[in-house]
């Protein structure tokens, strides 16, 4: 097959995070299986992708950085997002024109036998490039509520003309069939496995336990400043214990807001934020519990390392896809609320044996998202698509 995957969603293909390390990930495992790929992405001209694609994937950057629209499209589509008016977003549909110009130049769209795109931007283009000629498959990185509950009813309309669209969870279909039409498939990601002798050891004897928080600093999402108030809470009775935060700024406010909590309040100094982690394995080989507070996540790649790594966790059992990846009471806990949260933390924080119980659980549970899983799961579908397509 000759596959392009398209991602025009993203700030840089230099950043470091879950849906760019997939895109790289999938371009890869494709090539090595004998196809053609194109990964195509807009970024300004030059820029190096932060994870590695191999020699034969066809790497294509349009170069044309920040496209910037006529000044009366922005200023028609503020309007009608001030009153909610459901018309064609003028910004988006000139963008679209640009990229899907540039592509044209670059690739003979006859030759691709099939499309995925990595967000809604892409669809929009994989739509108008394909006309209804190519199978065009729509990825949801993240939770239904979080990227299609929130399209509009156009946009949902332009999403539905998309000839399948993959969620990341099994609860995620039926959310997913009801806001948009067209066949939903439930895939997961890809969870590298870790060999059973290279986990964490949660049952040596330390001089300091570590609790790790992986996810960039942002208030609405990963909530970072949750778990920290909940460990601060109860630090004092763990004199031994240290909670490690790792993760890009990408809402300074609030790092200034967690800054502020720790100087106060963390008195023996057991909170250290540790930056972006290249080495989020070797990180996670040292836990003792992964802390997560996020309030929805798609599939965590963070989570799921941890899980992989044998490192219980803790979550929220009202948050999308963490209230299935964690197992409560066998592969970690599932928190009520933030008290909760708290009173869960400190269980496993007392109980070495728990710890080591859910480690095992939760590094078993991963099997069932290896490589060759996920993999044959996806090239199954794009088989299919591509035969019936011809």
């Amino acid at each position: 097959m000759n596959i392009a995957i398209l991602f025009f969603g993203i700030a840089s293909i230099a950043n470091v995070s879950g849906a760019e390390k997939v895109f790289v990930d999938m371009a890869n495992r494709f090539v090595k299986e004998g196809h053609i790929v194109y990964s195509i992405w807009n970024d300004e001209p030059g820029v190096v992708p932060y994870y590695s694609f191999l020699p034969k994937v066809r790497q294509v950057n349009l170069g044309l950085g920040k496209i910037k629209a006529p000044i009366k499209y922005k200023f028609i589509r503020e309007v009608a997002k001030g009153l909610h008016l459901n018309v064609t977003n003028y910004v988006d549909r000139y963008k679209t024109e640009k990229i899907c110009q540039s592509i044209q130049e670059k690739i003979k769209i006859s030759d691709i036998d099939v499309m995925i795109c990595y967000e809604f931007n892409s669809i929009m283009v994989a739509n108008k490039l394909a006309n209804g000629k190519i199978p065009v498959v729509a990825m949801c990185h993240n939770s239904v509520e979080a990227q299609i509950a929130t399209l509009t009813p156009l946009q949902r309309e332009e999403a539905s003309k998309v000839t399948a669209y993959q969620v990341l969870m099994p609860s995620f279909v039926d959310k997913a069939k009801k806001l948009l039409n067209t066949d939903i498939y439930y895939i997961p990601n890809v969870v590298n496995p870790i060999p059973d002798n290279a986990i964490a050891d949660l049952s040596a004897d330390k001089t300091i336990y570590n609790i790790i928080m992986i996810g960039r600093i942002d208030r609405y999402q990963k909530r970072s400043l949750i778990a920290i108030k909940s460990f601060l809470e109860i630090a004092a009775h763990f004199p031994n214990w240290e909670l490690h935060f790792y993760g890009p700024i990408t809402d300074s406010k609030y790092k200034k807001e967690i800054d502020e909590y720790i100087e106060s309040h963390d008195l023996h100094h057991q909170v250290i934020y540790e930056g972006i982690t290249d080495n989020s394995i070797g990180v996670l080989h040292d836990a003792d519990i992964f802390a997560f507070p996020s309030a929805f996540e798609g599939f965590s790649l963070a989570l799921t390392e941890a899980n992989s790594m044998g490192v219980p966790a803790v979550g929220f059992s009202s948050a999308p896809a963490i209230n299935e990846l964690i197992e409560d009471n066998v592969t970690g806990f599932l928190a009520k609320d933030e008290r909760d949260f708290t009173q869960k933390l400190s269980a496993l924080m007392k109980d070495k044996k728990m710890r080591i119980q859910m480690g095992k659980s939760a590094h078993q549970a991963m099997n069932k998202y290896s490589p060759d899983e996920v993999w044959g799961m996806w090239l199954r579908l794009l088989n299919r698509l591509v035969a019936e397509n011809k």
